[in-house]
């Protein structure tokens, strides 16, 4: 996105499906491929295509599984068609490490179903990016810009220059009312001004968005708008590494180093020049030494909870209290996020006996049944005696008024 914008956790664009490829093979990627570096707040380009056949239902879910172990669902049970591609964009979070991108998916046929899943990971660097420039030159006016679907700029004139765009892979929508929108994937790079020419007439086909016209372009290349007029990727420095995905296009590197004249020995992103710690461990600090960020003694590689300090007996994680009763996990026995009135061993106190713990008895100290909510029933109340007495009276006073009338008589 553009540099000087709020960086927010997640922005999720889900994109049109692209096109299909001649004999596709199922895969997930991102724009720098599997096992790449991407700093925090980057964008990050998912590109992904199931294999099936032709009358096949495919059914997709992707997850995103963060270098903290915390999953989320970026897209749920989404019917694709078979052998196209589709893209979706994300912004890296600023929880480093590696994450995952796990592809899930189901093929119905005739017969029945089948589920299926593969993945892509890349790495979470701490660190700063650069950013550069990108002038777009249109041959309309009055138009609308969109960067990786967020709005920029409302263009009254035929050029315009957005300053602050974040280096990398972006996607640049421009839109005309009574035109078709115009998009192109555009790398940016830091420190320079990259031009973009759009033409808003709409009339020539392009599958792969490189400007390129279909019956002139002899590679099919989605991810990159660099191309010569073949429509095939432009590597200016011939190092093998195309300008879309080389961060040193002036200089001569190799794939490992995206490009740069300096290699990686230890595969953790940072060059062997700058590159202090031989280490297995991938999140390292800009002289390639293992992190911790919590200082606790434990690296971010083997820390379980890397911003919370912890032990190794936990795994770098602190002692928890999961269910808030006042005795750690390690010493409860009981698991009752609900009760608070606990022994010891964390379970529930019952000091009536009466079967019903304290938490959910109105009467702890006198016991009684679940009925009456652990209270002791109520006495019977003894029958009121005053008027049935009162009856008895009056009754006798007329019996013997009557006896000692019948006796005059």
């Amino acid at each position: 996105m553009i540099g000087k914008l709020k960086y927010v956790p997640v922005i999720l664009v889900l994109l049109t499906s692209l096109s299909a490829l001649p004999s596709p093979e199922t895969f997930i990627t991102v724009d720098r491929g599997c096992g790449s570096t991407y700093f925090a707040g980057e964008s990050v380009l998912i590109t992904y295509l199931v294999e099936a056949e032709p009358t096949d239902t495919v059914i997709v879910t992707i997850k995103e599984i963060l270098p903290d172990s915390t999953m989320s669902v970026l897209l749920s049970n989404k019917t694709t068609e078979p052998g196209l591609m589709y893209s979706m964009r994300i912004f890296a979070q600023p929880i480093y490490g590696r994450e995952t991108i796990l592809l899930e998916y189901v093929i119905k046929t005739d017969s029945g179903s089948s589920w299926y899943a593969t993945e892509c990971s890349f790495y979470i660097k701490e660190g700063t990016y650069e950013t550069g420039s990108l002038k777009i030159e249109c041959n309309q006016t009055d138009f609308d810009i969109f960067i990786d679907d967020a709005f920029v700029a409302h263009s009254l004139t035929e050029t315009v220059l957005i300053e602050g765009v974040i280096g990398g892979g972006h996607t640049v929508t421009v839109q005309k009312s009574g035109c078709k929108d115009f998009t192109r994937p555009v790398s940016i790079t830091p420190g320079k001004t990259v031009t973009l020419k759009v033409e808003l007439d709409c009339a020539v086909s392009d599958r792969d968005s490189d400007g390129v016209p279909d019956e002139e372009d002899q590679c099919y290349n989605p991810l990159c708008d660099l191309v010569d007029e073949s429509g095939c990727p432009l590597d200016g420095d011939g190092d093998g590494t195309n300008d879309c995905e080389d961060i040193c296009p002036d200089e001569k590197g190799d794939r490992e180093s995206r490009g740069c004249p300096y290699g990686d020995a230890d595969s953790d992103g940072v060059p062997d020049n700058l590159d202090e710690c031989d280490s297995e461990c991938t999140i390292v600090d800009e002289k390639g030494c293992p992190r911790d960020s919590d200082s606790d003694g434990i690296i971010d590689c083997d820390d379980d909870c890397p911003q919370e300090a912890g032990d190794k007996k936990h795994f770098g994680c602190p002692e928890r209290d999961s269910d808030a009763d006042g005795v750690i996990d390690d010493e409860d026995r009981c698991y009752n996020p609900d009760c608070l009135i606990v022994d010891g061993l964390g379970c529930p106190v019952d000091s009536d006996s009466d079967g019903i713990s304290d938490c959910d008895d109105q009467c702890p100290q006198e016991s009684g049944p679940k009925e009456n909510n652990g209270c002791p029933e109520p006495a019977e109340e003894p029958e009121d005696a005053g008027i049935n007495g009162l009856v008895l009276v009056i009754l006798g006073i007329v019996l013997a008024w009557r006896f000692i009338r019948s006796d005059n008589f």
